[in-house]
């Protein structure tokens, strides 16, 4: 068996640190799960209709980035903004009324097991006139806010939630944001 001496062990050394290290650090720095969305980008989400679209979506003001982490196109999108998030859900429903989605959110999450309280919820509508419900929830020791819409062939649910300062600071964004949900096949 031959020996390599000091440089040969230095050198295996310095290669496995690099492994053991520095490959999770650079892997750390090039990973980023938030991804800049531009100003006025519209982010779709739902099942991919017969013409690629997706059959909800949303209008993004500047400074919004999309959690990937957090996100799947055909279900859920996350979008974050400094300790703000607003995450925008479908809901797979024909001819609910937006009472029957609120009822049937906050069951689901009975069932899951998430203590939530809420608040009455009151009216709302997008700018395209989709009727829906919003209201204030408590989810475990977080406050949030809860939107949902009730179109004729799909459901839409917004949660909005993280530090109270930066949702406050964000509220405009947030409030426009759910104004702009279009439902593909709704009528204005």
């Amino acid at each position: 068996m031959a020996r390599t001496g000091w440089p040969g062990s230095i050198a295996i050394l310095l290669i496995l640190g690099f492994l053991a290290i520095g490959l999770p650090l650079a892997n750390a720095g090039l990973v980023d799960e938030a991804v800049p969305l531009k100003p006025g980008t519209v982010i779709q989400v739902g099942e991919e209709l017969d013409n690629g679209s997706r059959p909800i979506s949303m209008l993004v003001p500047a400074g919004w980035s999309l959690d990937e982490g957090a996100s799947s196109l055909s279900e859920s999108v996350s979008l974050v903004n400094g300790g703000a998030t607003v995450q925008l859900g479908v809901i797979d429903a024909e001819s609910a009324t937006p009472q029957q989605l609120w009822t049937g959110q906050h069951l689901i999450f009975k069932a899951q097991g998430v203590p939530i309280v809420a608040e009455s919820p009151t009216p709302i509508t997008t700018s395209q006139g989709v009727p829906g419900l919003s209201g204030m929830i408590t989810v475990k020791d977080r406050i949030g806010t809860q939107t949902v819409f009730a179109a004729p062939d799909q459901g839409a649910s917004v949660l909005v939630a993280g530090d109270p300062a930066a949702i406050a600071a964000h509220s405009d964004d947030i409030r426009q944001m759910i104004a702009s949900i279009q439902f593909a096949g709704a009528q204005q």
